[in-house]
């Protein structure tokens, strides 16, 4: 490429000249003064808070706060569980566990996590805690099986069309009634009067709690998997409870059923015999006597004998 040469350059440039001059003619008659570029605002950089939460290796989360929070939507989340689980207590009132959709594995971890708060505070007892926590050992095992095996589980790809009558009749529901409200809504639990404690009936602390409490604090994961086993030892005890409990019942009710049977039934010998057949004894008996040699006195001779007993005395 040919460089232009230093008087094509001054030409260039009166030319330039003439054009910025004529412009900026138009623009004064246009009533524009002020002709000086304005400099450009200096550009503002973004500031996006993040999570206050300390993790337990000494690292500050780095994931954005919540707007006008300190921290994230999942700190923020679990520190308000703790605070309704903790007002709950202090009030006294009935708190309910409510488990987050098991949809992948951080939600089973955040479900692991308000299971042992509930525990340690005492607000759910041993067995459902237990149960629980195989629960949700199960969902896990479940969410680390492979797509295809997913897809291949689907049995509900029916595409024809179907109607559903009685939907509300079969499930005791009035007509024309919106599925889509909450169920805590449509039938909201009975208000407790104040005052009312109730019992659980749980024992005291065995020795089942104080090793998963040292194994809580020791190895997470080992906990759960003891907890587990716990579960599936306490479900077989109350199966085999419920097993004697429906053999005792049977027990009763044939009881009962043969004493009815035996209140029914008519008697079998009569203990009455006829009296020809007395007299027939009584004679025999007479009969033996006299061959033995001991006479019967007769009735009168006793009766004189008793009298005159009586004048003696």
């Amino acid at each position: 490429m040919i460089e232009p040469t230093y008087e094509e350059l001054r030409d260039q440039l009166k030319q330039a000249k003439e054009k910025l001059q004529s412009r900026e003619a138009k623009l004064r008659e246009l009533g524009v003064t002020d002709l000086e570029p304005k400099p450009l605002p200096p550009e503002e950089k973004i500031i996006i808070p993040i999570c206050h939460h300390i993790k337990e290796n000494g690292r500050r989360c780095g994931s954005p706060a919540v707007d006008d929070r300190d921290y994230c939507y999942f700190h923020l989340n679990i520190r308000g569980r703790r605070l309704k689980m903790a007002r709950a207590r202090a009030r006294g009132e009935h708190w309910r566990l409510e488990l987050p959709p098991l949809e992948d594995l951080y939600s089973v971890q955040v479900g692991l996590q308000q299971v042992l708060d509930a525990m340690s505070c005492g607000q759910i007892d041993r067995g459902m805690g237990y149960g629980m926590l195989y629960g949700l050992q199960q969902a896990a095992t479940n969410l680390r099986l492979t797509h295809d095996v997913w897809q291949q589980s689907g049995r509900f790809e029916n595409q024809e069309r179907i109607t559903w009558q009685g939907f509300e009749e079969e499930h005791g529901l009035p007509q024309g009634f919106d599925v889509d409200t909450s169920p805590d809504e449509a039938f909201p639990p009975p208000k407790a009067s104040p005052g009312t404690i109730t019992a659980t009936g749980e024992p005291g602390v065995t020795e089942d709690d104080i090793e998963l409490e040292e194994l809580l604090a020791r190895d997470p994961k080992a906990c759960v998997r003891r907890a587990a086993q716990l579960a599936s030892k306490y479900q077989r005890r109350l199966q085999h409870d419920e097993h004697k409990l429906a053999r005792a019942r049977r027990i009763m009710e044939a009881a009962r059923r043969n004493e009815e049977a035996s209140r029914k039934a008519p008697a079998s010998v009569s203990t009455e015999a006829p009296r020809s057949e007395v007299q027939a004894v009584s004679a025999d008996a007479e009969a033996s006597a006299t061959d033995s040699g001991v006479r019967k006195a007769p009735q009168g001779e006793s009766n004189k004998k008793d009298e005159a007993a009586e004048d003696a005395s």
